[in-house]
């Protein structure tokens, strides 16, 4: 046993907040928590994690003595409990980055890569059809369409350009978006 006092002293000066007893017991078993997590993690978690691996493990530590959940009755030592923590907290690690490791790759599958021959020819007839579907509508409809989507112009710089109202200039844009967006349908764009 690492405590030089009595564990359920220990235990019980922690469950009334005594911060003096949580130091006293981290400076205690802080060198066989960063054991405990260096030999759980077998060298592949990185020290930074591994620091905040160690803080999180002290932190579930403090959280279940403060509610009652160790009982020092029960004759398993308190080394035992923290040991079973660090473990526990350690696999969570490995289990959250195999998680993310799963996302990423099932992430990589459905992100088109800009030098794909295939994802290359696509694109290229998405614009073709949008194109098609653009021209179809009347010129002043294209007009603000263009000006606003493919030449980024904010909506003051098309009420200049075009010597219209603000409040006309976005009424037809919401109107010419609505009739672009039905000749894409008419065109099977979205199938």
């Amino acid at each position: 046993m690492l405590l030089n006092e009595d564990e359920k002293t220990i235990i019980a000066r922690i469950a009334e907040g005594d911060s003096e007893a949580e130091n006293y017991l981290f400076s205690c078993f802080k060198e066989r928590i960063q054991f405990l997590v260096r030999i759980r993690s077998r060298g592949n978690i990185p020290v930074q994690d591994q620091e905040d691996i160690i803080s999180e493990i002290q932190q579930a530590i403090l959280l279940n003595v403060r509610k009652g959940r160790f009982d020092p009755e029960r004759e398993k030592p308190l080394e035992a409990y923290i040991a079973g923590i660090a473990s526990n907290i350690v696999g969570q690690y490995f289990r959250k980055l195999k998680k993310e490791k799963a996302n990423v790759d099932i992430d990589l599958h459905h992100i088109e890569n800009p030098g794909n021959i295939l994802s290359d020819l696509i694109n290229e007839e998405r614009r073709e059809k949008l194109k098609k579907c653009l021209q179809k509508l009347e010129h002043k409809y294209k007009e603000v369409l263009v000006l606003r989507i493919y030449e980024n112009k904010s909506i003051e710089e098309i009420a200049l350009l075009l010597y219209l109202d603000r409040r006309r200039v976005s009424e037809r844009i919401n109107y010419a978006f609505k009739l672009f967006l039905k000749e894409c349908k008419k065109d099977n764009y979205f199938q």
